[in-house]
């Protein structure tokens, strides 16, 4: 390609650059339009709910003149103010408001503030309804018109042919490409960038992988994830940097050994907080310590559904966002399920959460692929559990660092503590949790009161007021009534129910089977609380010397054993275990593996129930029904 053609190429393409930067702009205002009526189209739907509820007319008033929406907030206002000084309104007010706002009729002002306050409220709501739907209609028309998705088109191919044919000027008496081996990148560094003047590179080997090379420019990603060491290595080999990252999202991680070794390091110096390694990351410090450098926000959102990333646009960002994906009013874009009240979580683990997100949430998704399906926690010990409970590996498990980064159509967040903490309630992590999301958001939380000022909590209210689905899980154990928000009910069923042993949960399982098998007279079965397990093995041929002894020892029991009344054998026992005492590492976790391997032995069906799951009954009763369709 000539020189004149080159320029003509380049007069062309600065030309639809002109031209594009306007559409991108009225994009961007289309984009916002829409967003701000479907706002306002809730707000009116909430306003005229609360006029239905309260019995106010709100379309008594018209204007003589059409009002702009800013004039009729402005009328609103000066109303509003004359009821909060609990004034009258004045005879000179009245007089201005005939030539300024059209309103001759005065007595509309005898209606009383309230009512004249949702009459003027109500001709905001449709005059701005109005001019955001009349904005709408003409920039779509414009879009259409000007064609942006061809002109955009164009512009990339026309900047295809202009780069190759400085690429052909550059390389045109090369026969072909010089090749270089691992030794180059050392000894001939700098013939190795002037062959490929554009290098990638993780930002800790960005000083490492050319030997003495200066870049013109560093790029460097993600730099809410470096570290300040390494990002100052990686600024030492630029002449100019540009940092990108995200201060609302998760910085990176530093382990308890190093900031212990790096704050003695940082404590012998006296320099400014911004330098500290433990407390900032690399994006954090040079924000601090460089405040005066240019910032710009890459305000355009492409991947989330509106109503999912215009959660964290008002709570994390100021609506400082412009969403440019479309809201279609789908009907399963957010929701959030409620497990029963209760103390759920033990450790760092919720099972109760895992067992709605297994058993109710994922068989809502079956006609999702598994793969565009991710599910994330605060923590990695939950993480764990939930991918042991998986039938399939193609769902992704892990914890919101891990996530960081990555975006699925439809993501589950458990979030795992029963009452919100510092940590799983950090803003950083709900903001990246929630935008990995581009399509469904499932929130899963315990049903237990979460503080008012928590940032999961306001996504709760969230997801209320956008009308999406609050589902309260139907999920439960017997051993719900052991929580201490159940006291009452708790009292009141126990007194039902004979009292058969020190522990709560005990005596509560034992009311709960005895109710079941009175409703199954046809069985004839009983339950035998604290059986010995020597009185059940007769015979210990079957075992080896250690479970010979721990099945003899008449301090071994089983906590309950269903047996057919008429034939006096067993048909099916029953373990309760409390989460920390039978934890994996236990000696009784060991006697519980024992004791299940000794039954089994002998033909003797088992249930082992957790205080912390949930199904107990149902799993009690699948196994009466196989009892009864075997006899």
């Amino acid at each position: 390609m000539d020189t004149n053609k080159q320029f003509e190429l380049q007069e062309k393409i600065q030309s639809h650059v002109k031209e594009l930067t306007d559409s991108f702009n009225k994009q961007e205002r289309l984009a916002q339009a829409r967003l701000e009526l479907d706002s306002l189209l809730l707000e009116i739907k909430y306003f005229q709910q609360y006029c239905s509820e309260t019995s106010f007319a709100y379309s008594d008033i018209w204007p003589r003149r059409h009002l702009k929406s800013k004039r009729l907030m402005q009328l609103w206002q000066e109303c509003y103010e004359f009821s909060e000084k609990e004034r009258a309104i004045s005879f000179w007010f009245k007089i201005k408001s005939t030539f300024v706002y059209g309103i001759s009729d005065w007595n509309f002002y005898k209606s009383g503030m309230p009512t004249i306050i949702t009459l003027l409220q109500n001709l905001f709501y449709q005059a701005r309804k109005s001019e955001l739907s009349n904005e709408i209609v003409t920039l779509e028309e414009h879009l259409k018109a000007i064609d942006a998705n061809r002109k955009m088109n164009e512009l990339t191919d026309w900047s295809m042919d202009y780069l190759r044919a400085k690429l052909f000027k550059q390389f045109e008496n090369k026969p072909e490409r010089e090749t270089f081996s691992e030794e180059d990148l050392w000894k001939n560094s700098s013939k190795i960038v002037k062959e490929y003047p554009i290098v990638l590179s993780t930002t800790f080997s960005s000083r490492s992988s050319l030997k003495g090379v200066i870049y013109d420019y560093l790029i460097m990603d993600e730099a809410s994830q470096v570290d300040v060491a390494t990002g100052a290595l990686a600024l030492s080999c630029a002449i100019n940097a540009v940092i990108v990252g995200d201060l609302k999202q998760l910085p990176n991680v530093v382990k308890d050994d190093m900031k212990k070794r790096s704050d003695a390091i940082f404590n012998s110096y006296k320099l400014p907080q911004g330098y500290s390694y433990s407390e900032n990351s690399f994006l954090k410090s040079i924000c601090s310590i460089l405040s005066n450098a240019p910032q710009t926000l890459l305000r355009e959102h492409y991947r989330c559904h509106p109503k999912i990333i215009g959660f964290c646009n008002q709570k994390f960002y100021n609506n400082e966002l412009v969403v440019m994906t479309e809201d279609h009013s789908e009907p399963d874009t957010l929701a959030v399920f409620k497990t029963m009240i209760g103390n759920h979580r033990r450790d760092h683990i919720n099972q109760r959460q895992v067992d709605v997100t297994i058993q109710e949430i994922l068989p809502m998704l079956k006609n999702v692929n598994a793969e565009d399906i991710g599910i994330v926690a605060p923590y990695k010990d939950h993480v764990a559990d939930i991918v042991h409970y998986l039938d399939t590996d193609k769902i992704e498990v892990h914890t919101v660092h891990k996530f960081q980064g990555r975006e699925k159509d439809t993501i589950v967040l458990n979030t795992v503590d029963d009452v919100v903490t510092d940590f799983s309630d950090d803003p950083c992590l709900l903001n990246v949790a929630v935008s990995r999301a581009k399509k469904r958001l499932f929130l899963v939380v315990s049903g237990n009161v979460q503080p008012n000022d928590s940032n999961i909590g306001d996504l709760i209210d969230y997801i209320e007021y956008n009308n999406f689905q609050v589902v309260q899980s139907e999920i439960y154990s017997v051993f719900d009534l052991l929580y201490r928000e159940y006291t009452d009910a708790r009292i009141t069923f126990l007194k039902k129910h004979p009292h058969i042993s020190e522990y709560d949960s005990e005596n509560i399982m034992y009311g709960e089977i005895i109710d079941m098998l009175y409703s199954r007279p046809q069985l004839s079965l009983g339950v035998i609380c604290h059986q010995p397990l020597n009185m059940l093995i007769r015979d210990p041929k079957r075992l080896n010397d250690e479970e010979c002894r721990f099945a003899m020892n008449k301090a071994t029991h089983i906590d309950f054993l269903i047996y057919n009344r008429i034939s006096k054998k067993p048909v099916l026992a029953i373990e309760v275990d409390g989460f920390h005492y039978h934890k994996p590492g236990n000696l009784q976790y060991e006697h519980d593996r024992m004791k299940d391997h000794i039954l089994e032995l002998y033909g003797i069906p088992l249930l082992r129930f957790a205080t912390n799951g949930s199904g107990e009954m149902s799993k009690i009763g699948q196994a009466l029904d196989e009892y009864e369709r075997s006899r």
